[in-house]
């Protein structure tokens, strides 16, 4: 069964019924998470940032894994042993080549299939999907500056994910052009709010908006 978060950013004055969603997906009370950053993170401030946003929500358990300048690969493999694994935000097009670089795609396919929970922010929420070539469209794309020519993703799920959504109508609409020229369906999502899979379901919470080329819907939480 497929677990998934997708965050569109990791805020703490968010939505208390994603909150409770998230902490719900966990069965036991002994938990750890293992956070993979889409780059190094020396001083620490984005792990410490995400280690506060679970402290509170009972989650005390938060180990950082490196995939660039900190890399082990004698200790990088226990992280499949967590009950969750949180991929960061951050460039998208940089953190697809570390797991590309890493060999960690298909490691990560099969962790959630066995059962693990994926939470994903931004970039990492991006990654979940068949393709990041949405991180590259629009006014604040990402910069591809490595040059990455594969954009295959995890395609743990059958749609895109736009995160940071602006809440405007003119962005939906650039969106479904999106959607026509590529036939698929996105997903935007306004910070604060986020999308739960579980097994077969998608439960959307906060500003969620579906855009799918053969047809489309909302919710507003």
């Amino acid at each position: 069964m497929t677990t998934l978060v997708l965050l569109s950013d990791l805020v703490f004055e968010s939505n208390d019924k994603l909150d409770q969603r998230i902490r719900s997906l966990f069965n036991n009370e002994q938990l750890s998470i293992g956070y993979i950053p889409s780059c190094s993170d020396p001083e620490r401030k984005y792990f410490e940032h995400t280690r506060r946003y679970y402290t509170q929500i009972g989650i005390d358990n938060i180990q950082y894994y490196d995939l660039d300048l900190e890399y082990e690969e004698s200790t990088f493999s226990s992280i499949f042993e967590c009950d969750a694994i949180h991929l960061s935000g951050g460039n998208t097009f940089y953190f697809l080549s570390l797991l590309q670089k890493r060999n960690v795609l298909g490691l990560l396919c099969s962790y959630v299939k066995s059962g693990g929970i994926l939470i994903g922010v931004s970039a990492g929420s991006i990654l979940t999907t068949p393709t990041i070539d949405i991180a590259g469209y629009g006014e604040d794309a990402d910069e591809n500056n490595v040059d990455l020519k594969d954009m295959q993703a995890l395609g743990l799920v059958d749609f895109e994910f736009a995160t940071h959504w602006d809440g405007s109508e003119d962005t939906l609409n650039s969106l479904r052009e999106y959607t026509r020229v590529n036939r698929t369906a996105v997903y935007a999502c306004q910070d604060g709010g986020g999308l739960v899979m579980d097994g077969e379901s998608v439960e959307l919470y906060g500003h969620v908006r579906l855009v799918d080329y053969r047809e489309s819907g909302s919710v507003d939480e």
